[in-house]
């Protein structure tokens, strides 16, 4: 993320010293300037999830955060899907590898996760019910081979009751790669 030039820094105090306005006001108005810090935190196993992670850190000059989990999912596909769907199922968790950093110093959060069996991964799930995402704006992104996002979302919500949530991204996982248009798009609704 850019901070706020000093060539900004000091057309907003003349403008503030134009109108009248004391310095609570100047204050006001930085803040209000200043960019707000976002991170990407998202799992991904196929590289789908990702390959949509990395246009969003692209485009927004966010930092990103990938999660891993301590035992792996089994290589193969077929085999990896039902002990998904077992564990969604059952609402298991997965241990996470990742180390988690704080934050509270983050405004916005955008949450990247394949959907599973009607809801969010199981990783995802697990760092959603071990962080508090309380007062920060969610941002959620959703890759599916063919269901609708609706579960995912309806979970999501449902983990962080206390989060702002704004417009999400949902593209089928084999389009992925090629959506970076259609990402930049829902950013630039997104303001950012």
């Amino acid at each position: 993320m850019t901070k706020m030039n000093r060539r900004r820094c000091l057309q907003l105090a003349a403008g503030a010293a134009v109108l009248g306005l004391g310095s609570g006001a100047f204050a006001r108005a930085a803040h209000a300037a200043a960019p707000k810090k976002a991170i990407v935190i998202y799992y991904s196993r196929s590289g789908n999830t990702e390959a949509l992670a990395k246009m969003i850190a692209e485009k927004t000059g966010a930092e990103t955060l990938r999660l891993d989990v301590k035992e792996p999912y089994a290589p193969d596909y077929d085999d990896m899907t039902y002990i998904a769907r077992d564990e969604v199922r059952a609402g298991a968790r997965r241990e996470l590898s990742t180390a988690v950093p704080d934050l509270s110093a983050y405004d916005t959060v955008f949450l990247g996760t394949p959907y599973w069996w009607g809801s969010i991964s199981v990783p995802m799930n697990t760092f959603l019910l071990d962080h508090n995402l309380a007062g920060k704006t969610v941002a959620p992104f959703i890759t599916s081979g063919s269901s609708s996002p609706d579960g995912a979302l309806e979970r999501m919500r449902a983990l962080c009751p206390q989060a702002k949530f704004v417009e999400h991204f949902y593209v089928p996982g084999s389009r992925a790669a090629g959506a970076k248009a259609d990402v930049d798009a829902w950013l630039g609704r997104l303001g950012f």
